[in-house]
């Protein structure tokens, strides 16, 4: 079978690692070739994995979505005939308008969700959504199980044939990452980072209100007895939604450092003592697990992500949405020889066997099976009683 696997952007972490995972274990049964909309520190490793031959680079530009969405979507037609796969498999719903084009093509589409509702929202009022989209895929997979109910709440629908993947990781391949050297991390004032006896908190992501980088402005400048460390887009050129860059600028704190939108981001994870969940809305963010296999303790909000429940008992866990006060106010109370103390450390192993990566793509490629020989099974609706079919 041949697949198209749409990625809206190449970021080493997030929802664009989940896909070029998943294309890494689909391309050793099946013809897969990878789409990327908007280039960035993932694709080199992608173009090592799969060879030139298999792999599309774009610059972002075609589907910019200040662009009409038919202009959009005729991208996308073009580039699917460029390449008539059997199916085409949407690496989260930024970049949906490849369902659209697919369906419209006579394609199978299967469409992976990453999203909670208000994220959901935001991306159909930029028009990078629609809500035909979950009425005409073939097939979903969802990030958590609990954006099952997002989804009904926000398209009324799901397909059918819904799987719930959750977290997966390459786990060796993140190990192997973090011990190597860390590139060099920076503040405002150019002052490189060091490890040192100081409480180190990290945070790794695109810099966004979304993800929470104005709180983690906010929370280092509260807390300078510790150093923060972004690892991510930070910078206008990297990451535009970040609303705090200005400020950053003009506060020039001593004790925030930003690594950048880097190749690895594990070595410098493995650096941080409490790894800071700062993100607005994160259901199941991968993150985490990566930083729970290098052993790294977290911090992290309940409103934020899909997991709350099981991080209560891995995780220093807030109550509510993630804030400075709250947070600074944990940090403050943290000595970093507690959570450099294998005690600490240990918290997480538990959950670590359920990150692998093999296992996970077990569900994928039932479902895969199935849409390659469907079933006449109708679109789910919002009955409180459905359950996601496993």
């Amino acid at each position: 079978m041949s697949i198209t696997l749409v990625l809206h952007e190449a970021t080493r972490t997030g929802a664009p690692r989940v896909g070029a995972l998943i294309a890494k274990e689909l391309a050793s049964d099946e013809d897969v070739h990878v789409l990327v909309l908007k280039d960035g520190p993932l694709t080199p490793w992608l173009r090592e994995l799969l060879g030139d031959g298999r792999l599309t680079v774009l610059d972002g530009a075609e589907f910019d979505f200040h662009l009409p969405f038919e202009d959009r979507l005729k991208s996308a037609a073009a580039l699917l005939e460029k390449r008539p796969d059997d199916l085409v498999y949407v690496n989260s719903l930024a970049a949906s308008v490849f369902v659209l084009a697919a369906k419209a093509r006579g394609q199978r589409a299967l469409i992976h969700v990453h999203e909670k509702a208000d994220e959901i929202v935001h991306l159909m009022r930029h028009v990078l959504t629609k809500i035909e989209v979950m009425a005409v895929a073939d097939g979903a997979v969802l990030a958590a199980g609990d954006l099952f109910r997002d989804v009904l709440d926000v398209f009324g629908m799901i397909p059918a044939r819904t799987v719930d993947f959750g977290i997966a990781i390459d786990i060796e391949a993140v190990r192997a990452l973090a011990a190597k050297t860390p590139s060099p991390a920076l503040n405002a004032a150019g002052k490189r980072f060091k490890k040192g006896k100081r409480l180190v908190v990290g945070m790794c992501g695109h810099a966004s209100p979304r993800k929470g980088s104005d709180i983690f402005l906010t929370t280092a400048q509260a807390a300078p007895d510790c150093d923060f460390l972004w690892v991510g887009g930070w910078t206008p050129e990297e990451s535009i939604e970040n609303t705090v860059y200005e400020d950053f600028l003009a506060r020039k704190l001593p004790n925030l450092y930003v690594a950048g939108a880097v190749d690895n981001p594990y070595a410098h994870i493995g650096q941080v003592d409490l790894f800071f969940l700062s993100s607005r809305e994160d259901p199941n963010p991968l993150v985490l697990a990566e930083a729970m296999v290098l052993r790294t303790p977290l911090l992290c909000f309940s409103k934020t992500t899909a997991v709350a429940d099981r991080l209560g008992r891995s995780a220093i866990l807030c109550h509510g949405l993630p804030n400075a006060e709250d947070a600074a106010r944990v940090i403050k109370a943290c000595a970093p020889e507690t959570l450099r103390s294998e005690a600490f450390r240990v918290l997480a192993d538990s959950w670590i066997s359920t990150f692998d990566l093999k296992e996970k793509m077990r569900a994928i490629v039932e479902l895969i099976g199935k849409v390659r020989a469907p079933e006449d099974e109708p679109p789910q609706g919002g009955d409180e009683n459905e359950e996601v079919a496993l």
